[in-house]
């Protein structure tokens, strides 16, 4: 199944509780919720409908599944952490798109980007099953996201096209690094 990725980089220190997400969807009227994954998954191959059973009163989570639609594969949602090694999969993951976008001289997006990234605390990386996308899920994705960027402070990369502020493309990327 083929996947595309869109990451928010967070410079926010505090990962919110799961509670604190869903409320802010629900009061943005979005279809978007948060569940356990495979129980999101199982539910959907399903077609059938099920309450969430993920707790949502921890901000001690790595992965969650963002359902929007019965009978649709749910967005799969990690939270990568530093965990202080140099086996991080934070750091790597920034590591990865520092080389990436390259020496910032004579580019103010790029140095906007590269200092956000060199702020970053924790990420939130959406795994979209894009042969089983449609606009409901991709505007729930997006609300999901945008969650993150207002409330602790992230940056939205999207595989394929790059950096954004906003709605605004500031640093096109054609690639991500793997």
């Amino acid at each position: 199944m083929m996947t595309y990725h869109v990451r928010v980089f967070c410079r926010s220190a505090d990962v919110p509780d799961l509670g604190r997400i869903q409320s802010w969807l629900r009061a943005s009227d979005s279809a978007a919720t948060i569940d356990e994954p495979d129980h999101a998954i199982a539910v959907a191959e399903a077609g059938e409908q099920s309450p969430p059973i993920v707790d949502l009163k921890t901000a001690a989570w790595d992965q969650v599944a963002i359902s929007y639609r019965s009978g649709k594969l749910p967005i799969l949602a990690d939270c990568l952490r530093d965990n202080g090694t140099q086996e991080s999969l934070l750091r790597k993951e920034i590591a990865g798109f520092v080389q990436l976008i390259g020496d910032p001289a004579g580019s103010g997006s790029r140095k906007r980007v590269l200092d956000h990234l060199a702020a970053t605390k924790f990420i939130v990386t959406c795994q979209l099953p894009a042969s089983d996308m449609e606009e409901d899920g991709f505007d729930a994705n997006s609300e999901f996201l945008l969650f993150f960027v207002e409330h602790c402070e992230g940056m939205v990369q999207a595989d394929g096209e790059g950096f954004y502020s906003g709605s605004r493309l500031i640093l096109p990327l054609q690639s991500s690094p793997e």
